[in-house]
């Protein structure tokens, strides 16, 4: 998680799952972040995944501006711009 002056910024290593594994909501002033997968084999037996994530958005994120993109490599990137507070204008 990154909060830097212009941006807020979440990625997630999610390569286990796919992307219809997985939900992104914002509820009020928090982001949940949701990934399942089914049972499946890998090299060791199977194996099931599941996680819930939620963070707080800082107040100053724009909501409408927010966007969410799936890598090829499986990292999810959550990012919404920063609007400027009067107090950063001095």
């Amino acid at each position: 998680v990154r909060s830097d002056r212009d941006k807020f910024t979440i990625m997630l290593d999610v390569k286990h799952f796919s992307p219809e594994d997985l939900s992104v909501k914002i509820i009020d002033d928090f982001v949940e972040i949701h990934g399942k997968h089914s049972e499946r084999q890998d090299d060791h037996g199977y194996i099931s995944r599941e996680f819930h994530r939620r963070y707080r958005l800082p107040a100053n994120v724009d909501q409408a501006a927010i966007t969410c993109s799936l890598s090829n490599d499986g990292m999810l990137t959550f990012s919404g711009p920063k609007v400027p507070s009067n107090m950063d204008a001095s």
